[in-house]
Formats: C-alpha cells, sequence, structure tokens
C-alpha cells in the first residue's frame, strides 16, 4: 500500500506571512497539533508545530534573565529561545522537514516517522504540497474487521503458483494475526505466500506453518 492511498488530501495550511495569533487560533480551531507552511505556489516551504508556538511563552526574553538566556545555547534550547520573538508562521516554522512521497510505501513512512520522531510528515510531489500523513493514519490500517482481512487473502492465494494439486494453503485470521498451514510445491514458495499475507493492511503478524512438497528445482 502506498502513501497516498491513506494520506489525508485536503491539508490545512498556512503561510509563511501568516501572524502568530492566527496560526495559534487555526491550530486550536482545526484540532491539530500541526500544519504545513506553503508560499504562494503551493511549495512546502516549513512545518509549525505547537512546540514552535509554545516558545513565544518559554522563551520571551522579558520574562528571563541574561543567565537563562546564556543557558539556552548549553542545554541545547537555543533553536526555541530564536523563535520566541517570531510574529508569524514563517518566523517559527521547522525548515528541517522530513517528508513523504505518494507513491512511496507506506512501511518506509512509518520507519521514517519512528526514526525521526516525528508525528505527520507532508506529502511532496515535485516541490508541492498533496497532503499529508499522521501517525494515526497508519494506524487506521489496523481498525479492520478479521472477516475483511481473510477476504483479502483469500483473493491473493486464490490463484496457484505452481502445482495446482499441491497448492493447498488454508489460513485464519484472529486480532489481525494470521496463520498459514497446508502445502505448497517448491520451497521457494514458502515465504512468497507468506509476503502475500504480510501485504493486506491489518495483518498485525503472520505464523507461516506451510511445508513443502520438494526443493527449488527438485
Amino acid at each position: 500500500m502506498k502513501v497516498r492511498d491513506v494520506m489525508t488530501p485536503a491539508v490545512i495550511t498556512v503561510t509563511p506571512e501568516t501572524t502568530f495569533k492566527e496560526t495559534a487560533e487555526r491550530l486550536l480551531d482545526y484540532g491539530v497539533s500541526g500544519m504545513p507552511v506553503v508560499d504562494g505556489h503551493g511549495h512546502l516551504v516549513g512545518l509549525v508545530t505547537e512546540a514552535d508556538l509554545m516558545s513565544k511563552e518559554a522563551f520571551d526574553n522579558r520574562h528571563r534573565r541574561p543567565l537563562e538566556i546564556l543557558l539556552d545555547t548549553i542545554t541545547g534550547h537555543a533553536r526555541y529561545a530564536g523563535k520566541a520573538a517570531g510574529l508569524t508562521a514563517g518566523a517559527v516554522m521547522t525548515t528541517d522537514l522530513v517528508t513523504a512521497s505518494p507513491g512511496e510505501d507506506i512501511r518506509a513512512a512509518a520507519r521514517r516517522m519512528l526514526d525521526r520522531g516525528v508525528k505527520r510528515l507532508p506529502v511532496v510531489e515535485d516541490g508541492r504540497l498533496v497532503g499529508i500523513v499522521s501517525r494515526h493514519d497508519l494506524l487506521r490500517l489496523f481498525h479492520r474487521r478479521d472477516a475483511d482481512v481473510a477476504a483479502e487473502i483469500e483473493t491473493k492465494l486464490a490463484s496457484p503458483l505452481h502445482c495446482p494439486e499441491k497448492h493447498q494453503v488454508t489460513f485464519s485470521v484472529v486480532e489481525g494475526v494470521v496463520t498459514l498451514e497446508g502445502q505448497v510445491c517448491f520451497a521457494g514458495e514458502v515465504p512468497v505466500v507468506e509476503g502475500m499475507a504480510w501485504r493486506v493492511p491489518g495483518v498485525v503478524h503472520v505464523v507461516n506453518a506451510i511445508t513443502y512438497e520438494r526443493p527449488d528445482g527438485g
């Protein structure tokens, strides 16, 4: 499954010129924790999050002593402290972005989210923002009935690879866990059948108990 299949195409955005107050209000009004920042041509230029906006209250120099400001560099808070004086989305946004493309596999996107510790990935094609994919979008893949998962696996396994008379694979799905049993003709077909099951959205785990009649080429 590709990112385009699970992403949200209608994205709430702001521009670099959007005021700080309007940006905060839009986050609250739409109940989101971050928004892409786009220019007049729809190109992605940044991302503004709740953390970016909180920097004003946490690090505004009006409320802090010179020693506290000095400690920012030592503690690694300088990035947020530098945004505290920002009055627009462009002044507080994050520009070191992690993105996804609509045609990439959702597993790669999920790994990138975890590796970089982000909650969402703007989806970009030719520099233009075309959607956004969040952890919530990916978790929705597991919100499928076992019967729906089983029906899709049944379709994938309908055509045997070789030796129809020996291709006798059965399976069950319980709480998203697929158990494969039965027999195929060649050893090399065992991981192929398992891969078919893994690629079905909603599969949590695959238990492969398939046997084979003979080694490959035998």
